[in-house]
């Protein structure tokens, strides 16, 4: 009798011990299934002057921002603890950048573990003699960190996302999308970063307005790209940063695509001064292809 109830015991301690493990299998796959589901994009907050998605963080980090000249112009227009975070963390999956006139918001696809990398490698390490302060908002937590020029560095982490600004409203609002499950993408941003190349280490959209991007005609008129999204691969060729994008093509205008991409090398170079930029113009079907590359001066 004994023995029958040892084995009863045992075999609903290896029933409960199986259906732990299957629970924390599916529980853990079941939160890899959320986060590979959550698209940065759809997060983005609304109105952003240009949207960065480094879709390979540690070639970024290896081949980009390891040479002064490129780091010098990414770190002209991303604060500098972005970059120290993904150089310190180069394991890091899939991250987004967007720019506002209000500040750069980071989004990253991270765990628990990623986390807290982070806060170890970087955030602790820059941040070290200052406490942080943690406030609470519709079931997330906020984490601030003051700064130099009473600013203050905020990030969350939620559902598999970790997100950090300098502005708390920017960093709220983003809350607030995930939160809600709302996008804010609108539909021309959307088939653009569709067109992508999702191998090259980046991709960037930018509105076409603040490219300035024009040709002056012979009667004194102007041929312009306006109200729109603009887009281009970036990536590394014979140890140049280069660009790869394209625009529609309109027979009507057929002369006029090499000189909008010579004004294209010139917005660049205006810039970033401390390169110069090459441009070559293709066409292929309905489509006009443009590629450059940056070259330092110093070299």
């Amino acid at each position: 009798m004994k023995a029958d109830k040892r084995e009863i015991v045992t075999f609903v301690i290896a029933a409960l011990a199986t259906l732990m493990a299957v629970w924390f299998f599916l529980g853990k796959m079941q939160k890899e299934k959320e986060t590979v589901r959550t698209d940065l994009y759809t997060l983005v907050a609304p109105a952003p002057d240009a949207i960065l998605s480094i879709n390979r963080p540690a070639a970024f980090s290896k081949y980009i921002l390891s040479r002064k000249p490129e780091r010098d112009a990414f770190a002209s227009k991303i604060p500098d603890i972005y970059l120290s975070i993904i150089q310190n963390n180069r394991n890091l999956p899939w991250l987004l950048l967007s720019f506002h006139p209000q500040g750069v918001i980071f989004y990253a696809q991270v765990g628990n573990n990623y986390a807290s990398r982070i806060e170890k490698n970087t955030l602790q390490k820059v941040f070290g003699s200052f406490a942080p302060q943690k406030q609470k908002k519709d079931g997330i937590t906020f984490t601030y960190y003051p700064d130099a020029g009473n600013r203050f560095f905020g990030y969350y982490q939620h559902e598999g996302i970790w997100v950090a600004s300098y502005s708390k409203k920017l960093l709220e609002e983003v809350a607030q999308i995930q939160w809600n499950r709302k996008s804010y993408l609108r539909p021309d941003q959307d088939h653009l970063r569709k067109s992508f190349d999702p191998n090259a280490p980046l991709n960037l959209m930018v509105q076409a307005d603040s490219l300035d991007l024009y040709v002056s005609l012979p009667d004194s008129a102007e041929w312009r790209v306006r109200k729109g999204w603009l887009g281009a691969d970036l990536f590394m060729n014979e140890n140049h940063l280069c660009y790869f994008g394209n625009l529609p093509y309109n027979s009507t205008a057929d002369s006029l695509y090499t000189s909008l991409g010579d004004t294209l090398a010139l917005r660049l170079e205006q810039a970033f001064p401390q390169f110069t930029v090459s441009n070559q113009t293709t066409r292929e079907n309905s489509r006009v292809f443009y590629t450059g590359c940056f070259t330092s001066k110093d070299q």
